[in-house]
């Protein structure tokens, strides 16, 4: 009984130190793990004086600065049409009218905030957008504000890269109510008064609007539109 007893634990002790040897040998690193490692090279350059660096890209320049400024003149508006045209280059033509807009700024920013969200919702890279008084007068050359966004810098012609991004114009001060009463009347009617030759007799029709707004017939003149180009930084102008 002893006898095999003594077996027994023979062989567990045979068994414990052979696994012994077996994770002694399996776990010990190779020589090769000791070799030192090679030592990393850095290449160091000199840092250039600010004056001599390359000037940094512009990664935006159809959004200058002053025309980002303006932007945040618009005020609320109304889109009347939007289509898309074929002048010198496919365009999306945009008409607004905007009753809260008054002054230069105003009408300048209402217009470019229109052009640039146009820009980017129907994603086209010409945008023009009229700002009209009222919608009898669309068409008739009284815009408040007419502005032409090209997203590309190539301009009016969009052939060639010529840094146009932006062109704009607008009236400096809104028309009168009289003169946007008597313009309205007056293309409103003028069909009603026309002569054997097609021609529009005037006398007749300034005293009807003069009448109508209870005037002088001398007081029924049509505006004049007179809008102020904006000369555009970065930008050659006209």
């Amino acid at each position: 009984m002893q006898d095999k007893r003594a077996v027994q634990v023979s062989i567990i002790v045979i068994l414990t130190i052979a696994v012994v040897l077996v994770l002694y040998f399996t776990s010990t690193p190779s020589k090769d793990n000791f070799r030192p490692a090679t030592p990393k090279t850095t290449n160091i350059q000199a840092v250039q004086p600010i004056e001599q660096r390359p000037p940094a890209i512009d990664i935006n320049r159809s959004w200058p600065t002053q025309i980002a400024a303006l932007a945040r003149r618009a005020m609320s508006y109304t889109v009347i049409k939007s289509q898309l045209v074929h002048e010198r280059r496919s365009t999306l033509l945009v008409v607004i009218t905007s009753p809260y807009a008054n002054g230069y700024e105003q009408f300048l920013g209402t217009a470019i905030k229109v052009a640039r969200s146009m820009a980017i919702s129907r994603n086209v890279a010409a945008v023009h957008v009229l700002l009209e008084p009222n919608e009898v007068l669309i068409g008739k050359g009284y815009q408040l504000a007419d502005v032409a966004l090209y997203t590309d810098g190539k301009g009016e012609d969009g052939q060639t890269f010529n840094g146009v991004y932006w062109q704009a114009s607008a009236m400096q001060n809104p028309y009168s109510p009289q003169q946007l009463q008597v313009a309205s009347l007056w293309f409103q009617h003028q069909s009603e008064y026309l002569d054997s030759h097609g021609k529009i007799n005037e006398s007749a029709l300034k005293r009807y609007i003069a009448e109508q707004l209870n005037i002088p017939d001398f007081a029924v003149k049509l505006p004049q539109s007179n809008r102020l180009p904006l000369t555009i930084d970065n930008q050659p102008s006209d």
